[in-house]
């Protein structure tokens, strides 16, 4: 989750880190309220996420959305992350959400069910984190839920938030990358995040798994070739999301 109250941490030497610099307020809402477990809690903001990672190569812009509902991230804090593909991380249907971020935040490919409102965008944040926590079942039944009556949840957000999880039932994809955080202070995890391909902005990569070059290696080898490979970068993101 967002979060407005921001802890800045100077003097912190990493190689690659991952800020939240802002959200996007034509693709999300403020104080939107959601059921967890029957408790009616709000989010600071559901909705586009925007990062700044940087890395030796330089400073990259991307956009992302949360994962783990009601987990902190604080605006312009500098976080360590991992970026690395939803199979890595496994559980939760992080395929499933793959996919719906793909097809909805502009990345490599065209988007065409991109957020065009901040209902819309809200909609889509939520629809992620019911995915991911409660399998996508709809906002009546589960640990995820629309709002009660005394604090109700947006019935335009909640339109959206079905509409995406419709449109991504059966669906699958490996390709969105997934910034795992950390406090640097401490290295204690914070919001998971993940937004669309970015593989020709320069910036950071998830690593190949190790399997995979294990097989690339022995390929090379038996052609006798030499090459260089990619390695995954860190990131790290202020203030709480």
């Amino acid at each position: 989750m967002l979060v407005t109250a921001a802890t800045v941490l100077c003097g912190i030497a990493a190689a690659d880190t991952l800020v939240a610099t802002g959200v996007d307020t034509s693709a999300g809402e403020y104080n939107v309220w959601i059921g967890e477990n029957g408790q009616d809690v709000p989010a600071f903001f559901a909705g586009v996420i925007l990062i700044q990672l940087t890395d030796s190569a330089g400073v990259f812009n991307r956009d992302t959305l949360c994962v783990q509902l009601f987990t902190d991230i604080y605006l312009n804090q500098m976080y360590g992350t991992s970026v690395v593909t939803p199979d890595e991380v496994g559980g939760g249907s992080l395929d499933r959400v793959s996919w719906l971020i793909d097809n909805a935040l502009p990345g490599i490919m065209a988007a065409p069910n991109a957020p065009a409102s901040p209902a819309q965008g809200a909609g889509l944040q939520l629809a992620v984190w019911d995915i991911r926590e409660d399998g996508g079942d709809g906002f009546s039944l589960g640990s995820v839920q629309q709002a009660s009556a005394a604090n109700p949840t947006d019935p335009a957000v909640l339109y959206w938030a079905e509409y995406y999880e419709a449109l991504s039932q059966g669906m699958s994809s490996g390709d969105a990358f997934v910034y795992v955080n950390v406090n640097l202070s401490n290295g204690s995890p914070a919001q998971m995040l993940e937004g669309p391909e970015f593989p020709n902005d320069g910036g950071p990569q998830p690593a190949p798994e190790a399997s995979t070059l294990v097989l690339a290696g022995t390929a090379l080898a038996a052609l006798g070739l030499v090459g260089r490979r990619k390695i995954g970068m860190l990131g790290g993101r202020s203030a709480k999301l």
